[in-house]
């Protein structure tokens, strides 16, 4: 084997609360059990995969931080072509060539073609670690650009369809209104005609779907009021739960509530209980009911925290980054709006509060609401 042992440089960074995903690529088995011990020695968390195929699967499963590829894959220069591949899914991913043909010119090709670095066989661990970190630091800030960009992009939607809604929430509005109204009342008069029941409820029905999406979109209008009169928490978990079971019915899940006792009576803002509402219909949505979907509010710090727990297929990693972009959904045709999470998302905002959604490897999703902590009056707060 060309590749050498050698000390493990320092620990390396991590991204979010788990350790820097690596993906190793070479089609020779030592090669690849050589690279998996050094990094893991490094604290990475290493995946192997021995030829392309392999590479994209595990991919889409866990994009990688880093790439770190063997150059001739498959009989040919089939890493120069993983390099693109990722690079066009992950953005962010930072690739590292590993070649026993390290020519100069060879080198500025393929940093030419996306890769961050190349390194020429033989090499030592200490090498790759070092290699490895300064690619991990690369990629934090394509990442923080990424970011940056994707916020502003929604940003951009945000104020438009803040304008949109302001335009023509009046207009939509009263005509909404009136139907209702007149499907209502014609509801009550075919009382006894169980065809025309069954037509009129599926109006019903959608035009209340469309008055959930007028509110939403007003709920984006700079101009819509936000109500401030505050609940407190155990409340606001305790009436967000019964909403989504009497919505549901029998088809509700099982929900499992645990709000710690010292702040079960602390003022939250009324729109609160719109966002948790949002989240634990999503959890209903997504879980395969096998375990209760978890509710858990808890003292972090100096921020209140809601976290909601389901045992669902979780969120691909291809679009996590996309979930707060208005319109866009997971959702099958008909049963989302692509509004509720980015409403949310804004509605905490205003209230100083944040909405991190994280998909760990046990299953499932987990929605984390951060509120800062406004303490009541006998406590000694503001």
């Amino acid at each position: 084997m060309n590749l050498t042992n050698g000390s493990p440089a320092a620990s390396p960074p991590t991204t979010g609360s788990r350790a820097t995903h690596v993906l190793v690529v070479d089609d020779k088995q030592e090669v690849r059990d050589f690279l998996l011990g050094v990094l893991r020695m490094g604290g990475y968390d290493v995946t192997v995969a021995g030829n392309v195929a392999e590479a994209m699967a595990a991919a889409s499963r866990r994009p990688p931080e880093v790439l770190l590829t063997d150059l001739r894959l498959e009989g040919a220069d089939g890493g120069e072509d993983l390099i693109g591949a990722i690079r066009r899914s992950h953005p962010t991913s930072v690739a590292i060539v590993l070649t026993g043909y390290g020519t100069v010119e060879r080198t500025v090709e393929l940093m030419r073609a996306g890769a961050f670095d190349v390194l020429t066989k033989p090499c030592r661990s200490t090498e790759i670690l070092a290699t490895v970190e300064k690619a991990v630091e690369h990629h934090r800030a394509l990442w923080n650009n990424e970011d940056l960009r994707r916020r502003l992009q929604v940003q951009d939607k945000l104020a438009m369809i803040g304008k949109l809604a302001a335009g023509v929430a009046h207009e939509l509005n009263n005509p909404l209104d009136a139907t209702l109204r007149c499907v209502r009342l014609t509801q009550e008069r075919v009382a006894g005609d169980p065809e025309a029941v069954e037509y009129l409820d599926l109006a019903h029905a959608g035009l209340l779907r469309m008055a959930d999406i007028v509110q939403g979109l007003l709920t984006f209008s700079r101009n819509a009021a936000v109500e401030q009169t505050p609940l407190d928490l155990a409340t606001v978990v305790r009436e967000s739960v019964q909403a989504v079971e009497l919505a549901l019915g029998e088809a509700a899940p099982v929900f499992h509530e645990d709000v710690e006792s010292d702040i079960a009576g602390t003022p939250v803002p009324r729109g609160l209980h719109q966002v948790v509402t949002n989240l634990l219909r999503n959890a209903a949505d997504a879980a395969r009911r096998a375990q209760p979907i978890r509710v858990r509010a808890l003292r972090h710090g100096d921020d209140l925290v809601v976290e909601v727990h389901d045992d669902g297929p979780g969120i691909p990693a291809s679009v996590l980054d996309r979930v707060f972009e208005p319109f866009f959904t997971t959702k099958e045709p008909g049963r989302g709006t692509g509004l509720g999470l980015p409403i949310s998302a804004r509605l905490l905002e205003r209230f100083g509060g944040s909405l991190r959604l994280e998909c760990p490897e046990s299953g499932g999703t987990v929605a984390t609401v951060r509120l800062p902590l406004v303490r009541r009056a006998d406590e000694g707060g503001q």
